[in-house]
C-alpha cells in the first residue's frame, strides 16, 4: 500500500500531521505543552540518522556496487554513488524517526519531556551511533566467513568470487549497522528510564 506513494509524500505527510497535532497540543495546553520538543527530537534523531546513512551507503557502495544493484535494486551508472548515498539517506532517517518515537514512548509516563530532558536525550543518541560503527566495523571481521543467507551460492552465476567476497562484507556491514543500532537503542532507552526514575524519587 505505501509503496504507491513516493517516499518524499509520506514524508511530508508525517512532517503534516506533526505539525497540526503540536498547534493543538500548543492551543490546548499553552506553555505547559510538549508535543512540540517531542517531535522535534523525533525529527533530529531522523535526520541524524538519514545523514549516516547518507554517508554509509556513499562509501560501502565504492566497497561493492553489486550490493546496491543487485541487493537494492539499483540501477548501473556512473552516479551509482550518489543515488546509493540518498537510498542511504532515506533509509537512515526512516530508522531514525523510528528509533526517536521508540526512545518517547518508552520513557516514564510522569517525567514530561522539558526542554532540558530534550537535550539529555539528545546528548545519548552517540549510544546507537556508537553501536552502529562498532558493529558496522566488528561484524565484517569477526563474521565474515558465515554466510548464513546462502548469499555464495546465489549469487555464484552472477559474480566472480572476489565480487562475492565484497557483496558479503558490506552485507555484513549492514548488517551490524542495524545491530548495533538496536543495541545502543535499548541502552539508550535503559539509561534514561533509570535517569529518570532517579530523579523522580529525589523530588
Amino acid at each position: 500500500m505505501f509503496e504507491r506513494f513516493p517516499f518524499w509524500s509520506r514524508v511530508a505527510l508525517l512532517l503534516g500531521l506533526m505539525m497540526v497535532a503540536a498547534a493543538f497540543d500548543f492551543w490546548r495546553r499553552g506553555k505547559e505543552a510538549a508535543r512540540y520538543r517531542e517531535y522535534g527530537f523525533i525529527w533530529i534523531a531522523g535526520l541524524l540518522g538519514g545523514l549516516f546513512g547518507f554517508a554509509n551507503d556513499c562509501v560501502t557502495s565504492t566497497i561493492s556496487p553489486d550490493f546496491f544493484i543487485l541487493g537494492k535494486g539499483l540501477e548501473p551508472g556512473s552516479d551509482l554513488r550518489l543515488r546509493a548515498g540518498v537510498y542511504g539517506f532515506k533509509a537512515g532517517l526512516s530508522a531514525g524517526i523510528i528509533g526517536g518515537a521508540i526512545c518517547l514512548v518508552c520513557r516514564p509516563k510522569k517525567s514530561g519531556f522539558s526542554m532540558q530532558q530534550m537535550r539529555q536525550l539528545l546528548e545519548a543518541l552517540w549510544m546507537p551511533a556508537a553501536g552502529a560503527v562498532l558493529l558496522g566495523l566488528a561484524l565484517p571481521i569477526l563474521a565474515g566467513g558465515f554466510d548464513p543467507m546462502g548469499l555464495e551460492g546465489r549469487l555464484n552465476s552472477l559474480l566472480k568470487p572476489d565480487q562475492i567476497g565484497l557483496f558479503k562484507r558490506v552485507w555484513w556491514i549492514h548488517t551490524g549497522l542495524y545491530a548495533g543500532l538496536a543495541a545502543g537503542l535499548v541502552g539508550m532507552i535503559i539509561r534514561e528510564r533509570r535517569d529518570n526514575s532517579v530523579s523522580l524519587k529525589a523530588s
